[in-house]
């Protein structure tokens, strides 16, 4: 709930009364039409604010959306899951700079929010093991509004300093 809730204030576009069904599927109504599940409503807001995604973004976006809202929950109470779960994100940010392609778009502000609290168990051997995933994260930070109410995650080991310098 907190991280659609954190994607609407990014927006700036209001999300309702977001709240778990009887199904227990994440549910708000957003102008007068229900809907269901964290993919849809985080892409309806999308859509709401006048965010535009070509179709390859909005099936990447979905796609992210519904393994983040899978797994997340599941990485946060198992360290060794977090491990792995973080590592195939990596290996997606490897060959991207956002992780809908090379363009920042809502997915990227919901999968921070998503990711903040595993990321910042990472110790320094695990930052650097999963180079992309901090990296990106760095960007992430560095973008006007997306660390509400949240302090930017230390991200400064020396693999990092010298192959990811700076922020887009």
């Amino acid at each position: 709930m907190d991280v659609v809730k954190a994607v609407g204030k990014y927006l700036s576009t209001p999300v309702g009364t977001v709240c778990y069904n009887t199904d227990k599927v994440l549910t708000t109504v957003l102008d007068k039409e229900n809907v269901e599940g964290f993919a849809s409503i985080i892409l309806k807001l999308a859509l709401k604010s006048g965010s535009t995604m070509t179709q390859e973004q909005k099936l990447l976006s979905y796609q992210w959306l519904e393994h983040l809202a899978m797994y997340a929950k599941q990485a946060m109470l198992n360290p060794i899951f977090a491990k792995n779960f973080l590592q195939g994100i990596n290996e997606a940010l490897a060959k991207s700079t956002y992780l809908a392609g090379h363009v920042l778009t809502v997915t990227d502000i919901a999968a921070y929010h998503v990711l903040y609290p595993i990321i910042e168990r990472l110790n320094i051997v695990e930052q650097e093991s999963l180079l992309h995933v901090c990296r990106w994260s760095k960007h992430m930070q560095a973008q006007p509004k997306v660390c509400v109410n949240r302090s930017p995650l230390p991200l400064n080991t020396l693999t990092l300093s010298i192959l990811a310098p700076a922020v887009h």
